[in-house]
């Protein structure tokens, strides 16, 4: 493992809003998410069976979409010709985060047999209902609720202790160094913005998923993305950890630039290589969107502030 360290942390007065934001997303997660053990709703859907079926009536569903709604598809689902079982459930675990499919399901005509579709029907029903209510969902952002304050909420909202402690792990370093570069105020604007940023880059890439996204890592993307670009010193301190043996952990100088392919490409890289609505639970399009907007307001401040030292000097 390796990640920039550029500020002195042990000197916490000039860092406040990054320890604020680390304070809100710790707080939050203990609040809301940490006391809690919800899971999906229990249902024969996510059974073999159950998966299997979903993924047969919603290859009839794909077969009898029009032109333009048959284009929108991932192209591993359109080049699919086999209908086996272990393909059918594969197509069926996807069909259950496509909105389109869930939302029209239940007055949608399938050919097979009536009984088990009907049952079908009840249950996915019951499914979309207890997904919405999934405390996840309530404060995810997804393309089933693009609500103005979801596009706030996912960004302090995480699903598992993991998740929040290696966001939190990266949010204080490199907060820390954007808040001691350019101050409180670009690093709330780079966060929020960032977050928003990346929320759209996930929202356009997942037009029709249910899947909702939390967590701050298009955020600290967007972050990574500034200080990078933003930072005018050629070699910034890296921490490194391969193993807690003496020797194998502790801090090198390395250029800034090296931020890029560590991080930020490697986004680039997983996403091209994750099907489509079949992703390990990374939002790579939201890094992506984070990044874009960082490396922008990277620029943006570097030509204020040399502008600015321009007027100094007049």
């Amino acid at each position: 493992m390796i990640l920039p360290n550029p500020a002195n942390l042990k000197d916490l007065k000039k860092y406040p809003l990054t320890l604020t934001l680390v304070a809100l997303n710790l707080v939050i997660f203990m609040m809301i998410f940490s006391g809690v053990r919800e899971s999906l709703p229990s249902t024969k859907l996510l059974k073999d069976d159950g998966l299997e079926l979903t993924g047969r009536l919603y290859y009839q569903f794909l077969k009898e979409a029009s032109p333009t709604e048959l284009a929108k598809k991932p192209s591993w689902i359109l080049k699919m010709s086999s209908l086996n079982q272990e393909h059918m459930m594969v197509l069926g675990a996807y069909a259950l985060r496509d909105s389109r499919f869930l939302t029209t399901a239940e007055t949608t005509e399938f050919r097979g047999d009536e009984i088990k579709i009907a049952t079908w029907k009840k249950q996915v029903v019951q499914f979309h209902e207890g997904y919405q209510n999934h405390l996840l969902f309530r404060f995810g952002l997804s393309s089933l609720d693009k609500s103005s304050l979801s596009w706030l909420t996912y960004q302090f909202s995480h699903s598992n202790w993991f998740h929040l402690l290696s966001n939190l792990a990266f949010l204080l370093v490199i907060g820390a160094a954007v808040e001691v570069l350019a101050g409180s105020g670009v690093l709330l604007t780079v966060y929020l913005i960032g977050g928003i940023a990346g929320g759209m880059g996930f929202l356009l890439s997942n037009l029709h998923g249910t899947v909702p996204m939390v967590g701050a890592s298009a955020s600290i993307s967007a972050l990574l993305a500034f200080y990078c670009v933003a930072e005018l010193r050629g070699r910034v301190r890296y921490f490194y950890f391969l193993s807690p043996l003496a020797g194998h952990f502790g801090s090198i100088y390395l250029p800034t630039l090296l931020i890029l392919p560590l991080f930020l490409l490697v986004d680039l890289a997983s996403f091209w290589s994750t099907p489509e609505g079949l992703g390990g639970g990374v939002a790579y399009t939201a890094h992506l969107g984070g990044t874009v907007l960082g490396l922008s307001a990277g620029l943006i401040y570097r030509w204020a502030s040399g502008r600015f030292f321009s007027m100094q000097n007049l």
